[in-house]
């Protein structure tokens, strides 16, 4: 998916989606981050420069000291400190701020190493001290102005691995001229379909919200049992070819995510919620077919994913749909084109009786689909 850059203080957060840059021609006022981060609500978003920026809890629109998430950006430009991600594994490698020989590892400008130990000890410890580990969004510039990529939320730690092995700390450098550095391990998250919700970043940002409130269930799950138990972002399970022309800038790196998210979280959620065809019943999964309701090429990023514009059928059905020679009323009862002769409903196993169930939710793209999609009589 791709955002513009007037999109982002609404745009959720989607895994591999594409943020756009402003085009002020300044970089300060066009970092997409800043905006991204922007919380209805809250005065404070993250900083604009840096490769990790923090945003603080608030109290009555004032910044405490207390973290409410960070955001990782990853340019690949420091040759020295290269942060790495293994996507068959869901494992982020992030280096320390450390980089001054002689210096106290713990001892930096913006207190980043200092920050790492506390949060991959409180991941390691008990469950009201996870309760207070801010989550990290991870993104990665895609080489075209300042536009970025999201890779996801990541946790400090890894299944299987110690806190020390998890944190490692690193001696650098030559001798006489060596200084200490940490590389942190912090895994990448499976997260819903419909990416991370402008809801939770709020929860996050109230210094007296529930920071488990919206959040993704591996969240919660790691929160509630540490990172023994984190189930990775799956590499096979998020991504699906996305062949939406008007999406993808072939000039950049955005190319290689065609790779999306989209359709196949799409047919997953679908799947999850009832995995028959909506109308006939027929459950031979293979067969199915992700319909939307609103079609793709007339949806906002946000419509192109949502379970609620959409539902599964078995192939007729999802080409009479699809073609608008059936819809339906707000009520789920089927309406039939005349178009449809009686011999052709009757291969196609259509009547007037057929209703289906639908939610409050769907109506909106019923009534889209019924005024645009379907072929009323001339």
């Amino acid at each position: 998916m791709r955002f513009k850059y007037e999109q982002l203080s609404s745009a959720p957060l989607l895994v591999n989606s594409i943020y756009e840059s402003g085009s002020k021609g300044n970089p300060a006022a066009d970092d997409p981050l800043t905006k991204l981060f922007k919380v209805d609500g809250y005065t404070k978003s993250v900083g604009n420069r840096g490769g990790f920026r923090k945003s603080s809890k608030e109290v009555n629109g004032k910044p405490t000291k207390q973290i409410a998430y960070g955001v990782i950006y990853s340019t690949g430009k420091i040759k020295e400190w290269p942060d790495t991600y293994d996507k068959s594994t869901g494992t982020f490698i992030y280096y320390g701020d450390n980089r001054e020989p002689g210096n106290d590892y713990l001892n930096t400008k913006q207190k980043g190493n200092a920050w790492l130990k506390e949060i991959f000890e409180k991941a390691y410890g008990t469950y009201e001290a996870r309760k207070t580990v801010p989550p990290m969004f991870v993104f990665e510039t895609t080489g075209n102005g300042l536009n970025v990529e999201f890779l996801g939320v990541a946790v400090p730690g890894v299944k299987g691995k110690t806190l020390n092995q998890s944190l490692e700390l690193k001696t650098f450098g030559e001798t006489g001229n060596q200084f200490q550095n940490y590389i942190a391990h912090l895994t990448m998250i499976n997260i819903e379909p419909e990416g991370v919700s402008r809801d939770w970043l709020a929860q996050l940002k109230n210094i007296n919200g529930n920071p488990l409130k919206h959040a993704p269930k591996e969240w919660i799950n790691f929160v509630q049992n540490g990172p023994a138990k984190i189930i990775p972002l799956n590499e096979k399970n998020k991504k699906t070819i996305d062949t939406t022309p008007d999406l993808i800038l072939p000039s950049e790196k955005e190319y290689l995510a065609k790779v999306r998210t989209t359709q196949g979280k799409f047919r997953e959620n679908l799947l999850r919620i009832s995995p028959v065809c909506k109308i006939c019943g027929m459950n031979i999964t293979e067969l199915l077919v992700a319909s939307h309701i609103k079609p793709w090429k007339d949806s906002d990023n946000h419509e192109r994913i949502v379970s609620y514009n959409g539902f599964l059928l078995c192939p007729s059905h999802d080409a009479a749909f699809d073609k608008g020679y059936i819809t339906f009323n707000n009520d789920g009862k089927i309406i039939l084109s005349h178009l449809i002769d009686n011999q052709n409903k009757e291969l196609l196993n259509l009547n007037e009786d057929i209703k289906i169930e639908l939610h409050p939710s769907q109506q909106k793209y019923i009534t889209w689909h019924r005024e645009n999609v379907f072929k009323h009589t001339q």
